[in-house]
């Protein structure tokens, strides 16, 4: 944790908190508590509303749960042992993400560590049917986490009952809350919980969709505003480099292979197949990295995340999703807006062209139908096997990320702000280099012109900031001798083979997710042989690719660390083969060059 976020004049004995959460607290190294939690601990148990803003890593989670947790166990303590009262849903944590609930329900229970069985939580976020789930709804644990759909879909059903019982509602990273469609659900949950209850909205940023929550849900709130971006600026340093679709894989071929980044590395595309194209061809140059995507299983997406934390993988192939859960810019709404219209009258023009037309063409329509329907039957499918709250540029706590790598850039300014925050936390420095497509004539596509847009925009926010990105000065005459490589590597990287390989990787991680999920409850010290970084590689695979030869490193191939400057590794050259040596065999000459073998027997002997 940053110091500087730390309140040093306080600590959390003196915010009269229950000694069981002290002693939590005292177990988990925490003794001061941080300026969020300093000013909204005491708001909290005074019973006030919070709407909060402050930075990531800034401690916003144990600002909510520790008074949450106090004033259910204070409500418990006076009441009687065989009292009803003492078995209700008392709270209710909503989070936009599967992941971020996860997170929320592990942090809450070491939190309760020495509390007993006092305090019951239960995460219903997760992918299980709702008939398996309302059995542990029925038994009224006390803290609920859920994603604002999923407990809807509870309410609705009646597997639970909040309109008698609820005393506190929690709305975490509230911004995501409404660009994830949640809006109905919210307004749902409102109407069907007690009307007098306790409500806090925490977020990282406030926008419109934080201001219409807080007339929704927040009563004369005390609005804490704690985040400090200029701060935060200086110890983030951000690159940009322009190139083309191939110079994005070759330089990030270059940067992984010869370790110019030191340290995690979190690397952002914008499509599913796009991280099993950038996985099959790092595998080819031996660069173990992991995939993350709203494909792969809950229990495998957070297995993955905790083994990131500790150390086990340095590089995760993450897909941002956040333009599929709605989360643009403000502007971009307004143009896709326009852009809907025209779409829709540009539709309707070619209706009535088409119907004029149908008498003439009506078998080639029947088989274009068939063909559409096939096709939007595929794409039906494969939307159902993506997890609709799933999302990794926010929410979720990754540890000691050193560098965050767009190597597509976002579709927006918010999302390249959420992504470049999973650096440069709790007070560490970090980097984040994002390649933007320039103009391409054999490539012949538009992103360059997509790309540069959202550049633009991107750059303006940020000198708001006071914030500056930086052209990242990387000579591309030393990278020249890898470009072969990185094109033999490209060209074994089919589509069949990313389809093959995103297969492969669905069936193993159902496997360890769903088969394995009980023997790995009973014995978790076997989850570290479970290894996702594995190779998912269906198509050929060039040994020699897995070594760099001496002749092609640059002449500096130093470590680049967050601010910038270089150290070159002290490291010898370390020859593959055992060294030839010019001995002569002991015992005289040789023999010479066609002599008859059988001529020379018993020389020796004679001699």
């Amino acid at each position: 944790m940053d110091e500087k976020l730390l309140d040093k004049k306080a600590t959390f004995l003196s915010l009269d908190l229950d000694d069981r959460l002290l002693r939590a607290l005292g177990n988990m190294g925490l003794v001061h508590p941080t300026l969020v939690q300093a000013k909204a601990i005491p708001l909290a148990l005074s019973g006030k509303d919070i709407l909060a803003r402050a930075k990531t890593g800034s401690g916003k989670t144990a600002a909510y749960c520790l008074p949450l947790l106090h004033k259910i166990l204070s409500a418990k303590d006076g009441l009687s042992i065989n009292s009803e009262d003492r078995k209700q849903t008392r709270a209710l944590i909503l989070v936009p993400t599967r992941e971020l609930a996860e997170q929320v329900t592990k942090y809450i229970s070491d939190l309760i560590k020495f509390c007993g069985k006092e305090i019951a939580v239960v995460n219903i976020a997760k992918s299980t049917p709702l008939h398996m789930q309302a059995p542990l709804l029925a038994e009224q644990p006390d803290v609920v986490v859920s994603t604002p759909a999923k407990i809807m879909k509870h309410l609705v059903s009646r597997s639970i009952d909040l309109s008698q019982s609820l005393e506190t509602l929690i709305i975490d990273e509230a911004d995501l809350v409404l660009s994830f469609g949640y809006e109905d659900d919210v307004k749902g949950i409102i109407s069907r919980i007690s009307k007098i209850h306790q409500s806090m909205l925490l977020s990282a940023t406030l926008n419109k969709g934080v201001d219409t929550l807080k007339k929704l849900v927040l009563s004369t709130p005390a609005i804490l505003k704690l985040e400090d971006d200029t701060e935060e600026s200086r110890k983030l340093v951000q690159y940009v480099v322009r190139c083309t679709e191939d110079e994005k894989y070759l330089l990030t071929y270059v940067i992984l292979k010869l370790r110019l980044i030191a340290g995690k590395c979190l690397v952002f595309v914008n499509d599913i197949d796009r991280s099993y194209h950038l996985k099959l061809f790092l595998e080819q140059f031996s660069i173990k990295a992991c995939v993350l995507n709203s494909e792969l299983p809950l229990n495998s997406r957070y297995h993955i995340v905790e083994e990131f934390n500790r150390g086990v993988y340095d590089y995760i192939i993450a897909t941002d999703e956040s333009d599929r859960m709605g989360e643009v810019d403000e502007k971009a709404d307004s143009d896709s807006d326009i852009g809907a219209e025209d779409n829709s009258e540009h539709a309707n023009d070619t209706n009535v062209s088409k119907n004029k037309e149908v008498t003439e063409d009506s078998d080639k329509k029947q088989k274009k139908n068939k063909s559409g329907s096939k096709s939007n039957q595929k794409a039906k499918k494969r939307k159902r096997t993506q997890d609709k709250e799933y999302g990794v540029s926010r929410g979720i706590d990754f540890k000691g990320v050193t560098a965050v790598i767009n190597f597509d850039f976002p579709l927006s300014a918010r999302a390249y702000t959420h992504r470049v925050g999973r650096t440069a936390r709790a007070g560490n420095r970090g980097m984040s280099l994002s390649f933007v497509n320039k103009e391409d004539v054999q490539a012949k596509t538009k992103d360059h012109i997509k790309d540069e847009a959202v550049f633009e925009r991107v750059a303006v926010q940020q000198r708001k900031k006071g914030c500056e990105i930086m052209p990242y000065k990387f000579d591309m005459q030393q990278v020249e001798g890898f470009r072969y490589r990185s094109a033999d590597a490209l060209r074994v990287v089919s589509k069949s083979a990313i389809r093959e390989a995103r297969i492969k990787e669905i069936k193993n991680e159902i496997l360890n997710s769903e088969k394995l999920k009980s023997y790995f409850e009973d014995k978790p010290n076997d989850l570290q042989f479970l290894r996702h970084d594995k190779a998912v590689h269906p198509s050929q695979v060039q040994p020699h690719m897995k070594h760099v030869p001496e002749y092609l490193l640059p002449k500096i191939s130093g470590i680049a660390q967050a601010d910038g400057i270089a150290t070159t590794p002290n490291v010898g050259f370390v020859p593959f083969n055992k060294p030839k040596t010019n001995k002569r065999r002991k015992g005289g000459r040789r023999p010479q060059k066609g002599a008859d073998p059988l001529k020379n027997l018993g020389r020796k002997h004679r001699r």
